[in-house]
């Protein structure tokens, strides 16, 4: 799923018997409590005491998981419809501001609780959250499931005691040393290497800013498509907007989508020579278009996108930096910079957030501060946390870069 930022839940371990460390279909559910529940008739549950009959269904989720927010809706039906039969139980990171703010816009049947140390996400060895752990009556975990895979079928199957098929990802075991998986030694002037799908190591990319050896001479990528590979290469922060397909490539060759197709994930490292630090994008461009089997360029096209501008009538809320050190970070609850250009806030945060290439357009240069809080992950709540900076955003026709795909 994309935009997705791993979030956990909030359990108070009342205490673990002897069991697997990672938690699987079959296994008894563990003697643990869930608590800081919102929504519901009691504050914390028990579910080894409970002995109501109800299949229980925890979805882990959160408020700033945007492709969460329609399952949220979807399970509320369906815990409607199912009334007597499952309770739902939401579990995410949300502090009981955000869960109440939740509730205000979307009342609901479901339970929604609270885990900043994800007890039970761990347990159940989970790589994301959109994902469910359905709890038969006798308190065993009888599936493991992609939240947007459940439907009233699917409950069907589950009262009659059938099978449901696993669907859920599940993490590899993790390998951390990152420097060491391309065997480079700080001996070594430049090499390039491109390997396939590296096991343990999630979709991820290492540009060495801080690296006392390879300072911006050094990219590292993990278990990337080739389509996210080219727009790495050539700075494109939008998904398909930006990119082209000529009669000969097909979508499926250029994007890996899920990451079900392990073959089709690439780990490339490129180190270049002191003296070409400089053109570090334009050679990782040049190897992979000799290297593989789909080549690209890059061409200009008018294409539709979204300008941020300053908001007619308001007044600017952006602090100027007066930091040494420039540093961003981003995730769905929201966006903080410090020393950052208003053009970089939109094409790397915004573009990502609105799924469209967002051009900055206020006319604010210079190093800012920048903090958002978005509420809800979808376009209004996104929107709404850039106005309360003074900012909106608005549709336009462009002249932008354009990766074109072609063998």
């Amino acid at each position: 799923m994309k935009k997705m930022m791993i979030c956990f839940c909030m359990l108070t371990v009342v205490q673990l018997n002897a069991q697997d460390p990672v938690l699987k279909v079959g296994s008894p559910f563990p003697e643990i409590t869930i608590s800081h529940i919102s929504n519901a008739p009691l504050k914390e549950i028990y579910l080894n005491k409970v002995t109501d009959n109800k299949y229980y269904i925890l979805n882990f989720w959160g408020t700033w998981c945007g492709p969460c927010l329609p399952e949220m809706d979807t399970l509320a039906v369906l815990q409607k419809s199912n009334e007597g039969e499952i309770q739902i139980i939401a579990i995410s990171d949300d502090n009981e501001d955000r869960k109440s703010k939740y509730l205000k816009k979307k009342p609901s049947g479901l339970w929604l609780a609270t885990d900043t140390n994800y007890t039970l996400y761990n347990m159940l060895g989970l790589a994301f959250v959109g994902q469910s752990a359905i709890i038969s009556a006798d308190r065993r975990i009888v599936a493991l499931v992609r939240t947007d895979s459940i439907n009233q079928q699917m409950i069907n199957k589950i009262l009659r005691g059938d099978t449901v098929l696993m669907s859920a990802g599940i993490k590899e075991a993790n390998n951390p040393v990152l420097e060491e998986a391309f065997d480079i030694d700080s001996s070594t002037l430049h090499s390039f290497t491109i390997r396939g799908y590296k096991k343990g190591l999630a979709s991820m990319s290492n540009a060495y800013w801080d690296h006392k050896t390879y300072k911006d001479r050094r990219i590292t990528f993990f278990n990337l498509s080739i389509g996210s590979l080219y727009r790495a290469a050539y700075g494109i922060k939008s998904f398909k907007h930006q990119e082209v397909f000529d009669s000969t490539v097909s979508e499926m060759e250029v994007y890996n989508y899920n990451m079900k197709n392990k073959t089709a994930s690439y780990c490339v490292d490129l180190l270049v020579k002191p003296e070409q630090k400089d053109s570090l994008y334009i050679i990782l461009q040049q190897y992979l278009n000799k290297h593989f089997p789909v080549q690209s360029r890059l061409e200009k096209k008018f294409i539709e996108v979204l300008v941020l501008k300053q908001k007619s009538g308001m007044k600017i809320k952006l602090t100027k930096s007066v930091a040494e050190k420039a540093s961003y970070g981003f995730s769905g609850a929201g966006y903080n910079g410090v020393k950052v250009l208003v053009s970089d806030f939109a094409s790397d945060y915004l573009t990502n957030e609105l799924e469209f290439p967002v051009v900055d357009e206020t006319g604010l240069t210079g190093f800012y501060d920048i903090k958002t809080n978005v509420e809800l992950r979808n376009r209004e709540g996104i929107l709404q946390s850039i106005e309360k900076l003074g900012l909106t955003v608005e549709k336009a026709i462009r002249e932008m870069p354009v990766i074109v795909y072609y063998k």
